[in-house]
């Protein structure tokens, strides 16, 4: 698995757990003995009753401990349900795509059409005959699934005797004492920070016991995955049948754009292009494509002097190490014998393309291992419109630079050791990704870092030991060390793709037998 989908599994609090049974059977227990009581009471017990019972009611305590969904025989509550349903909601709204979707937090969820666009960015297949699907369907749907993945995955631990360990305990109390901490941040109590994330009917218990589950769940799914290994040979053998997924290309391309400018009446009111017009503006486009074509099969093979010369209609483009996107362009590209200098005129939409193949090749470098403290250039107490901003800037980007040449000085003077550089970065990092594991980042690639950080990681003449500090204006100072080199790229994506392929398999499996039925306490959920 690769590291970002490890640190996803990891880091987000997602979903899952197991409904205490006993719990919802005392409680069903109770209410049916509490009625029993109410038809034998006297008319003021009777009152004082029906005034305990209308309480009970508003404090959540029987909606939440309803009995909502059954997968696989396990019974779930309406607040188990509910931690799924929010956690889906949370991650639509805390989304970097949240501006584009439809959801309007304020309206009720069950009201509010979702959008093809909404489609679109949650990655979801729309059918074509379906009915059109509320947000409150949505997270209704991906509570279940999540629900039915994480049942999956601890009933094979179950009969695996695979068990909660001292080591899932430290990550649980850990886990805690950071919401905690959040709460206390907000300002409000621990149980009120969860209601706030989770809904009204989730409580401290409920959610400890779906992070406990989480966590196991998340340990036995690492398990597995760390579990899978392929051989040489395996590994060349899925190469071989999907090269089109791993190999890269290199290519210049001209866009000939085939569309009317609209134009703007005598009113100043804007006027789109007659069809016509559009006709001809793409019958331009592909005269001037061909035309370009022949020039570069005589031999003018400078695509960015020749786009020039069309500069009203034409851009000119370079991409290297470009992946197959299955587009008109990549299908050309990716064609089987497939020789450099070859060269064609594509229509794409209403553009057409004039593509030049320079190479296709496969990431045969290997990766790296490296390891980094981060020393921030906090701006935030400063004034950007002072008059002396620059200078206070210059200042305090001084002082941190100061600051992380001490660190590595101070790692020289330990003895220049991986252990002192773990113990510094504890210390000193603020890159929450890798101080607690001694700054270390594994089977980095090419372009994963920040431009100054792979260019250094990724110099010709990087040696095992080598450390420095390096600036980058978007992350701040980072001393560096490096660690070694690992895995080939290209290798390391086959693997990754194989384990991927293997862990939905298994996933497939576990889940394909476990039936979902929604029960009375579901109208408690959202």
């Amino acid at each position: 698995m690769s590291a970002s989908r490890e640190k996803k599994n990891r880091q987000e609090l997602n979903a899952s757990g197991i409904p205490d049974a006993k719990k919802v059977r005392a409680e069903k227990e109770r209410r049916e003995q509490r009625r029993a009581n109410w038809l034998y009471g006297s008319i003021a017990v009777i009152f004082v009753l029906v005034a305990a019972g209308l309480w009970l009611w508003n404090s959540n305590i029987i909606q939440r401990s309803s009995a909502a969904l059954s997968v696989g025989g396990e019974t779930y509550s309406a607040a188990e349900v509910s931690y799924y349903y929010r956690n889906a909601y949370n991650s639509v709204v805390n989304s970097q795509y949240a501006s584009y979707f439809s959801l309007d937090t304020s309206s009720s969820l069950s009201k509010q059409v979702m959008t093809d666009t909404d489609y679109m960015f949650l990655g979801v297949t729309r059918e074509e005959d379906a009915e059109d699907m509320t947000w409150h369907e949505y997270f209704m749907n991906s509570a279940k699934t999540s629900l039915q993945y994480v049942a999956g995955i601890l009933k094979d631990a179950q009969a695996n005797d695979y068990t909660f360990t001292d080591e899932m305990q430290t990550e649980l109390d850990e886990l805690i004492s950071t919401v905690k901490s959040y709460a206390q941040q907000a300002g409000v109590s621990y149980s009120a920070y969860l209601k706030n994330l989770y809904g009204k009917n989730m409580t401290t218990s409920v959610f400890e016991d779906v992070q406990k589950e989480t966590i196991l769940a998340s340990h036995y799914e690492q398990a597995y995955l760390d579990s899978l290994e392929y051989t040489d040979d395996e590994i060349d053998a899925y190469y071989a049948e999907n090269k089109d997924s791993f190999d890269v290309v290199d290519y210049d391309y001209i866009q000939f754009k085939g569309t009317a400018a609209s134009t703007t009446d005598e009113d100043g009111n804007t006027v789109e292009p007659t069809e016509e017009e559009q006709a001809a503006a793409k019958e331009a486009a592909k005269k001037a494509a061909d035309e370009a074509l022949a020039r570069v099969r005589s031999g003018e093979t400078d695509l960015e002097s020749l786009a020039k010369e069309y500069e009203d209609i034409a851009t000119f483009y370079s991409r290297e190490g470009t992946t197959n996107y299955g587009d008109v362009v990549g299908e050309w590209l990716f064609e089987e014998g497939r020789q450099a200098g070859d060269s064609a005129v594509l229509e794409n939409g209403s553009s057409y393309y004039l593509v030049l193949f320079h190479d296709r090749y496969r990431h045969d470098y290997r990766t790296v291992n490296v390891r980094h403290i981060l020393i921030k250039v906090d701006t935030s107490s400063l004034d950007k419109e002072a008059e002396d901003y620059d200078e206070q800037l210059e200042s305090l980007t001084g002082a941190m630079e100061a600051k992380a040449e001490q660190v590595l000085q101070e790692w020289k003077d330990a003895g220049a050791t991986v252990e002192a550089f773990t113990e510094l970065a504890a210390k000193y990092s603020e890159d929450p990704g890798s101080k607690d594991n001694g700054g270390l980042y594994t089977q980095v690639y090419q372009g994963r870092m920040v431009t100054e950080f792979n260019d250094w990681i990724f110099d010709e003449n990087r040696k095992e030991g080598d450390s420095g500090v390096i600036y980058s204006a978007s992350t701040g100072f980072h001393v560096m060390y490096f660690d070694g080199y690992d895995e080939l790229y290209w290798k390391l994506q086959v693997k990754d793709a194989m384990s991927g392929r293997d862990y939905s398999q298994w996933i497939a499996d576990l889940v394909k037998d476990l039936e979902i039925q929604e029960l009375s306490g579901m109208k408690y959920v959202g």
